[in-house]
């Protein structure tokens, strides 16, 4: 009797669908999917999870590691002012560069360059993520932005702008990030501030 109640506990166990199955979360996503985001799927390098109205893709690369988190739908109990969501962005990555911010009806919304994040997000009252688009790599380290982080910026200021060579030099006991970038079909010449991600100069080459 226990070999056939273990033979049809197996396969109950195998009838159960692989995609019901969490699979890891990478380190870098930790932070910014919800804690309560519940698992669906596995599929083409994504994983997809849900939380309240919100569907969240997490893009993975071939080795497994975070590329991209995307959040849609209807944000329950976003946070309304841009004061709010900083506060919950900065819990979440004191170091946490905003560069922008953008209120209205609907939950405000931060574009920002963080230690291993950046895109833009709008939160909730607990003060974690209702909806954004974040890409993940080293973006600050030591207190500024590295190169992929300056480029980030270069991408949220610029949106469609395409990086074509950039230096890090010392202006006047100032690190600045330095650059040539095509944006329309024109091309521009940038400096960005290396520790507050402020655009200083754009201008027509």
């Amino acid at each position: 009797m226990r070999k056939i109640l273990a033979l049809a506990l197996c396969f109950l166990i195998a009838l159960i669908p692989f995609t019901a199955r969490a699979e890891p979360l990478p380190e870098a996503a930790q932070t910014w999917l919800p804690a309560d985001a519940a698992y669906l799927d596995a599929a083409d390098g994504s994983l997809t999870y849900q939380v309240d109205g919100t569907l969240w893709t997490l893009t993975l690369d071939g080795a497994g590691n975070a590329v991209s988190l995307r959040g849609e739908g209807e944000a329950v109990g976003g946070l309304q002012t841009s004061a709010e969501a900083e506060a919950a962005l900065l819990s979440l990555d004191a170091a946490a560069l905003i560069l922008r911010a953008e209120e209205g009806e609907n939950a405000a919304r931060l574009y920002f360059v963080a230690t291993t994040a950046a895109g833009w997000a709008e939160f909730v009252t607990t003060g974690e993520l209702a909806a954004g688009e974040l890409a993940f790599g080293q973006f600050l380290a030591n207190g500024q932005l590295t190169f992929a982080g300056a480029n980030q910026v270069l991408r949220i200021l610029r949106p469609g702008a395409q990086l074509d060579g950039m230096d890090l030099d010392d202006d006047d006991g100032m690190l600045v990030y330095e650059g040539d970038a095509w944006l329309d079909g024109q091309e521009y010449e940038f400096e960005l501030d290396a520790h507050t991600g402020r655009l200083l100069e754009w201008e027509r080459d």
